[in-house]
C-alpha cells in the first residue's frame, strides 16, 4: 500500500510495547494483491516464534478477522474463560502466543478498515478495559497512513 513505506511500523509497534509494558503486539494488514484479500500479521514484537506469520484470516475468522469484518475493538480480559479452550483454535495468534489477555483495534484508511493492531498479555486479566482505554489513548487518532476511529464503549466486541 502506498504510504507504508515512509512510516517504519516495525519501530512504531516496537515503541508501543515498551510503552504499554505487554508481551506481545502485532499489526495485521490487509493484502489486496490477490483476487481476494488476506489479513496477514506483517508487523510484530514480543513474539515466541515466528509461526505468526504462517496465519493467513479472512473476514470474521480470529481476532484480526473479527475487528476487520466489524470495524470495532476488541476485549478479551481472560481469553480461556471467554472462549473456552475448545474454541481457541479459531485464534491462532492466541494459542501460537500464549496470550491470555488481548485486545485489538481497527486501522482505517478511507473509511475502510485497512489493519488491526493487536496488543496482548501471557497473564489473564492483565488488559483490562481502563488498560485497552490507554492502549487507544497511545495509539491516537494517527497511526502511520492510518486512523482510529474512536467508538462508543459498548462497540467493543463481547466474545
Amino acid at each position: 500500500m502506498k504510504g507504508q513505506q515512509s512510516f517504519n511500523f516495525q519501530l512504531a509497534i516496537e515503541q508501543l510495547k515498551e510503552t504499554l509494558r505487554v508481551d506481545f503486539i502485532g499489526l495485521a494488514l490487509v493484502d489486496f494483491s490477490k483476487h481476494h484479500y488476506e489479513l496477514k500479521w506483517r508487523f510484530v514484537a514480543g513474539n515466541l516464534s515466528l509461526r505468526y506469520r504462517k496465519i493467513v484470516l479472512n473476514s470474521g475468522k480470529g481476532i484480526a478477522g473479527l475487528v476487520f469484518k466489524t470495524g470495532k475493538p476488541m476485549l478479551v480480559e481472560d481469553a480461556e474463560e471467554r472462549l473456552g479452550e475448545k474454541d481457541l483454535y479459531n485464534y491462532p495468534v492466541v494459542v501460537f502466543e500464549k496470550l491470555k489477555s488481548f485486545g485489538a483495534i481497527p486501522l482505517f484508511r478511507d473509511d475502510h478498515v485497512q489493519g488491526v493492531l493487536l496488543i496482548g498479555y501471557r497473564e489473564p486479566k492483565k488488559l483490562t478495559v481502563e488498560s485497552f482505554e490507554q492502549f487507544k489513548q497511545a495509539v491516537g487518532p494517527q497511526f502511520g497512513p492510518f486512523h482510529h476511529k474512536e467508538r462508543l464503549k459498548d462497540d467493543v466486541i463481547e466474545q
